[in-house]
């Protein structure tokens, strides 16, 4: 939802402001650096967003800069401002988009509902006038509020400003006037605790233990003193309570005159700390922090554009690397030297071999393209009459030229990620020679691709954020992109060439990792696959932009699971915050929003990852992956797949029986709907199963009869292994 509030937002602001949601206590317009930021609520309905965006977005038009906002507020509390302001650009928004005018209605309803401004179970007719003028400001025709005779100018003048410079002139109205009322309020309360006082006095004087004649005597010039004094201070507070001043003139006589202030726009007898807060105001900012899904849960901002530009190494790239290391080196590619000249005819033996796979896969996808037009034929019965066949109307209805419509198959396209973990260092060799058959399948039936690495290497490759909020952290995240159907035939030979080499260098050896057989954009590290399946969003986007497939596919090639989901800590996150490692990670991707959980329960870093691919892959992408292990991992791999739940209906013996018997048999074991993926091929790391190194029957000349069964076997077995494999992917992809 948040990317199509993000346009929606810039849509009405008329400018590309930057939309934001992150671990904010409220929502929030930043007018100087033009960033609207939205938080994490726990119920956030559409028209509840569209009102908060809305009105984030009437601060983004008409509000003005920082500068003009602090020296306004230091005339008059920056609530009251704000109050009135909000009143301003409210009604100037939806005067502009009438549209909105039903979403703010329902959004308001909402916000009482909940009691966002601590209306519940008071009477709000007994509220300070800034409150009831808050509410009937926003809340419209929902509330009922009443204001007197006094307070109606000031409501009228409140409710109809058009410039922030009346909005200033009116608050500093009403604050002096607010700032009287309670200077009067206060004076009438002094006077009736004086007259309290002189009340209890003249009855203590009036005692009759004192003497009668002093006490009237004293009785007489008490009472003419004090009537003098006070009515001497009577007219000074009620002058005080009017704001003016009784200075004497050349006769002695008191005479009034204006103040100073009096009809000015000056604020400086205006007391700011005396004034009444709005309590409304103060309840909304404490009820919204509540209403914010912040309790243990990090809202985490994925990839954007920028940063999987930043992450992403183009395939010239890569190929000019390879050729830089292989001049280093002294070794073509980095793998051949002179006394190895003989393995220069390792390339054309795998490529011969591995065209009897891809033909045998390029005859299963053609086979499932041409099943599928068979399907979708149909015959026309109407159009233009056959004249041939007029002198046969009486005994055949059938006299119009029929057409049969066949639908063409879909277009289709892939995208290939290759795990270059450290672990991998074992079995890379035998996912290159993977990820080259599946290339070689693409030109052979034409369909348009690309592949990545996706890798780690933290002393050769930092990525900073676009972005100073908590985010996903994909810092040491490389995507090389080692194979591309836009290559011409001359730079994919080269790629294909290069990439080979590196299996007959030593992969086998963990001294590999980091040698200088490989450029760093292509040495091993972590297994960043959660970032590499982020950064997808991007690639499948333009891929599809770029060739507008009807059918896209991502697969993966890896030995084992994806790092954990860290965040990098941003300017969002509250200070206090502690144990964040084990809290929740809620994240917006290709518009779903997501939470990742961190908990240690079994299978959780799994489902994470299902989460994530889920949401960048969505209904429109099929997905699958080639599972590269040893049998550990396969049995390891089982076990997850059916794990041990009470009462889930499913016969893990069997399960696991099957599974076991399918590897036996063929090699592979294959799998549907499970991590995520639509289908997974689990594969042992000794298994040429997409190659065709075991497709050549040949035996001794003197082989006994057991000997030549047994090499029978071995080459049967082979052949229905890969058949199997073949056959499961070209369906998939079909």
């Amino acid at each position: 939802m948040l990317s199509r509030k993000s346009v929606l937002a810039r849509l009405l602001a008329n400018e590309n402001i930057t939309v934001q949601q992150g671990n904010f206590p409220t929502a929030y317009f930043d007018v100087e650096n033009r960033v609207l930021g939205l938080p994490l609520w726990k119920e956030m309905s559409a028209d509840l967003y569209d009102l908060m965006v809305g009105h984030e977005v009437g601060h983004a038009l008409y509000t003005p800069n920082a500068d003009v906002l602090t020296e306004a507020s230091k005339l008059v509390p920056f609530s009251y401002i704000n109050v009135v302001e909000d009143i301003r650009i409210e009604k100037a928004v939806l005067a502009r988009y009438p549209g909105l005018v039903s979403n703010f209605k329902r959004g308001y309803v909402e916000l009482v509902e909940m009691d966002l401004f601590g209306t519940k179970d008071r009477d709000i007719n007994k509220m300070g006038f800034m409150d009831r003028l808050n509410l009937k400001a926003k809340g419209r025709d929902l509330v009922e509020v009443e204001f007197s005779e006094e307070e109606l100018p000031y409501f009228n003048k409140a409710m109809s400003v058009e410039t922030f410079d009346e909005v200033q002139q009116v608050c500093i109205e009403i604050a002096k006037w607010l700032s009287e009322k309670k200077d009067e309020n206060q004076d009438q309360d002094d006077n009736a605790e004086d007259e309290s006082s002189e009340s209890e006095q003249s009855n203590e004087m009036g005692d009759p233990s004192d003497e009668s004649d002093e006490g009237d005597s004293d009785a007489d010039d008490s009472g003419e003193t004090t009537d003098d004094e006070d009515g001497g201070e009577n007219k000074d507070d009620s002058a005080k309570g009017t704001g003016e001043v009784i200075p004497e003139d050349n006769d002695g006589e008191a005479s009034e005159q204006s103040s100073p202030s009096q009809g000015s726009d000056s604020s400086d007898d205006i007391d700011l700390d005396s004034l009444p807060e709005i309590e409304t105001e103060n309840a909304q900012q404490k009820n919204m922090e509540k209403l914010s899904d912040l309790d243990n849960k990090l809202f985490v901002q994925g990839m954007t554009r920028s940063d999987y530009e930043g992450v992403k190494v183009g395939y010239k790239e890569v190929i000019e690397g390879r050729l830089a290391v292989a001049a280093a080196c002294g070794k073509m590619y980095g793998c051949l030297t002179k006394d190895q000249e003989a393995r220069k005819e390792a390339l054309p033996k795998f490529l011969a071999e591995t065209k009897q796979v891809v033909n045998l896969m390029a005859k299963e996808f053609d086979m499932r393209k041409a099943a599928y037009r068979s399907q979708r034929a149909r015959t026309s019965t109407k159009g233009s009459i056959n004249v041939n066949k007029l002198h046969a109307y009486k005994y055949d209805d059938n006299m119009f030229k029929q057409v049969t419509m066949l639908a063409d198959g879909k277009s289709h396209g892939m995208i290939m990620l290759v795990d270059y973990s450290g672990s991998m260092h074992k079995s890379l060799e035998m996912v290159i020679r993977q990820t080259i058959a599946l290339v070689m399948f693409c030109k052979r039936v034409q369909i348009p691709f690309e592949v990545y690495s996706f890798g780690s290497h933290n002393a050769n490759f930092i990525q900073e954020s676009s972005t100073r909020l908590t985010h996903f952290n994909f810092t040491n995240l490389r995507l090389s992109q080692v194979f591309s159907s836009d290559m011409s035939k001359a730079e994919l030979n080269t790629a294909i060439e290069s990439m080979f080499c590196l299996t007959l260098s030593n992969c086998a050896s963990p001294s590999y990792i980091g040698s200088c057989e490989l450029a760093n954009m292509e040495r091993l590290g972590t297994t960043p696959l959660n970032a590499a399946l982020l950064a997808m969003e991007f690639a499948i986007k333009d891929f599809t932009r770029k060739n507008p497939v009807q059918k896209m596919n991502l697969i993966t090639l890896t030995d084992g699971d994806s790092d954990h989901p860290g965040v990098v800590r941003g300017t969002d996150m509250r200070q206090d915050a502690f144990g964040v490692s084990r809290w929740n990670r809620v994240m917006e991707i290709n518009g779903k929003r997501i939470e990742l959980n961190m908990s240690d329960k079994y299978r959780e870093n799994h489902n994470n990852t299902a989460l994530i691919l889920k949401a960048i892959a969505g209904k429109d992408v099929t997905t699958a992956n080639f599972y590269i292990t040893n049998r550990g991992g396969f049995h390891d791999s089982v076990s997850r797949t059916f794990p041990y739940i009470e009462g889930n209906g499913v016969d893990r013996a069997k399960s696991f029986g099957t599974a076991k018997a399918q590897m036996k048999a063929h090699g592979t074991w294959i799998v549907d709907d499970v991590d995520g993926y639509d289908r997974r091929f689990v594969v042992l790391d000794n298994t040429a199963s997409m190659s065709a190194e075991n497709d050549t029957f040949s035996v001794d000349q003197e082989a006994t009869a057991a000997q030549i069964a047994k090499a029978f076997k071995k080459y049967s077995g082979s052949k229905k292994g890969n058949r199997l494999l073949t056959q499961r992917f070209a369906e998939l992809l079909a």
